[in-house]
């Protein structure tokens, strides 16, 4: 464990599985809608409590998501591809060391902002800069488990799995239940770093 109270930065990239999913009023799902490898990155500081092993998180992030799908009766093909920038808080708990390895779980929430996004219909594209679903607000609650290996008393390797899934984008109304939901599975590498100011340091055995 840390000597003493500490503060470390920290910077992850990684790659996602997002998929959309969406329910009418009625109960009705869209069909043929598959899931899409995508990209994110996200940094920030940590605030490392004396000895307990819980981090405060606080960060930002940039994240993209999409989807495809196909109707082959209507012969259609149509894509989703979007940009977040997201404020992200979160804890993280180291429960588990075996020799250098430590082993934790993370909880976190981003509130995201669209920064770009797209619809493809066929050969159209569609800017969904101003569409009511994706100019909402997304809130993304994650929960994950990581392995974090040190490389020097002041620097760490870390290695997250993460799940989330969005609160719904449309305002849902008792007269109209429309739901849209994004669903992400994210493993991504990181590193922390431990600022100075702190006599402490990673313990690699």
């Amino acid at each position: 464990m840390y000597g003493a109270s500490a503060q470390e930065l920290y910077a992850e990239i990684g790659q996602a599985i997002s998929s959309f999913a969406y329910s009418n009023s009625s109960g009705g799902t869209l069909e043929n809608l598959n899931s899409k490898a995508t990209q994110y990155l996200s940094a920030g500081h940590t605030f490392l409590l004396k000895k307990d092993g819980l981090g405060i998180q606080l960060g930002g992030s940039i994240r993209n998501y999409g989807a495809i799908g196909s109707d082959p009766l209507l012969d259609n093909y149509f894509e989703w591809d979007v940009t977040y920038v997201g404020m992200d808080a979160g804890l993280s708990y180291e429960f588990f060391q075996q020799r250098a390895f430590r082993f934790y779980l993370r909880s976190s929430i981003s509130l995201e902002y669209l920064l770009r996004g797209t619809q493809t219909l066929n050969n159209q594209v569609f800017n969904l800069s101003g569409e009511d679903e994706f100019e909402n607000m997304l809130l993304v609650p994650r929960i994950g488990i990581g392995l974090r290996y040190p490389i020097s008393n002041k620097a760490a390797l870390n290695l997250t799995y993460t799940y989330g899934r969005s609160f719904s984008l449309t305002n849902s109304t008792p007269q109209d239940n429309e739901q849209l939901n994004i669903n992400v599975h994210q493993i991504g590498l990181g590193i922390s770093i431990l600022l100075p100011g702190c006599n402490c340091a990673f313990n690699r055995y």
